[in-house]
């Protein structure tokens, strides 16, 4: 028997993946669906109301909406540092100014209840320099380090090949 052919090779070991890291993702996961929400306006009051009234809601909706993302947002954050996981990108990010510790505050002034709707530790965050920009790099960040140690893309490319779920996240699905 030839052991040089390539069906006798063994197939490279993906590395193991931890249950805290898939849960990590889970958290990206949630505030990643938030986020896409944003996009969309909110139904059921075409024509009911003025057109000006409508608007003004509409886009009231997607800052709520918004809010909540980066809230969520959060929770990645708290667990990345929770799971002493490392990326460069990220961790530059991170240390870059108080973002950090704002949007912290924020999550908390999100989550819990609040006398005033106007919270000044929302304000902190949104009025901070470049934050919408900091937010958007950090979240792309962590779209990359998730790709990079997840296999994401290998589990929807099974799944596209018609696999069951179960079969395409392999072990992990157990």
């Amino acid at each position: 028997m030839n052991d040089e052919r390539p069906e006798y090779k063994e197939a490279p070991k993906q590395k193991p993946i931890s249950i805290s890291l898939l849960s990590l993702h889970t958290h990206w996961i949630t505030a990643d669906a938030i986020k896409e929400r944003m996009r969309f306006n909110v139904g059921g009051v075409e024509g009911q109301v003025p057109t000006e009234l409508e608007d003004l809601g509409q886009e009231m909706s997607k800052m709520q909406t918004m809010v909540v993302f980066y809230a969520l947002f959060y929770v990645v954050i708290e667990g990345y540092r929770e799971l002493k996981l490392k990326d460069d990108t990220v961790d530059a990010l991170l240390s870059k100014n108080d973002y950090e510790d704002r949007l912290r505050r924020f999550r908390n002034a999100v989550f819990h209840y609040q006398k005033y709707p106007f919270d000044k530790r929302l304000i902190e965050f949104l009025d901070a320099k470049d934050s919408e920009h900091w937010i958007r790099q950090l979240y792309a960040a962590f779209t990359r380090f998730f790709l990079r140690e997840l296999p994401i893309r290998e589990s929807l490319e099974r799944l596209n090949k018609g696999e069951s779920l179960r079969e395409a996240m392999g072990e992990y699905a157990k």
